[in-house]
């Protein structure tokens, strides 16, 4: 349940507007197909990538030390308001009905990339600290 919830919290439409339930009812299309934008950012963009999850996890940017340790600092809280940045912009450049696709993927497939990896980075500093 512990990966489970931190995915969630780096997945920006989860802490997003409960009014159109994290994107759920907020309907776009991917190239051609209808769907919601909460989808979007759960798995179409990632397998519009054409990389299954471990390969994209092996072409990630390598993080120093440091940077891992800058991640991975905060609470939960400080995590959840990290992904309520994010989701503002995307509300902010997202319309209903909007075709979204190469230019959307352009825009924000390393936003996407940069909260899986802060994700993960979040999950082993965590499961470190509960399991030592």
């Amino acid at each position: 349940m512990l990966v489970h919830f931190i995915g969630d919290l780096h997945q920006p439409l989860h802490t997003g507007i409960s009014e159109d339930k994290g994107g759920n009812d907020f309907q776009v299309r991917w190239y051609r197909d209808g769907t919601n934008l909460h989808r979007v950012w759960d798995s179409q963009m990632i397998e519009s990538y054409g990389m299954s999850y471990s390969e994209l996890a092996m072409n990630m940017p390598q993080l120093s030390k440091k940077e891992r340790k800058t991640i991975a600092s905060g609470t939960h809280r400080d995590w959840l308001e990290d992904s309520r940045i994010v989701v503002k912009d995307i509300y902010a450049n997202t319309s209903v009905g909007e075709k979204l696709g190469y230019r959307y993927m352009y825009d924000y497939f390393d936003v996407l990339k940069g909260q899986l990896q802060k994700g993960g980075v979040r999950l082993a500093a965590l499961l470190n600290e509960v399991l030592g």
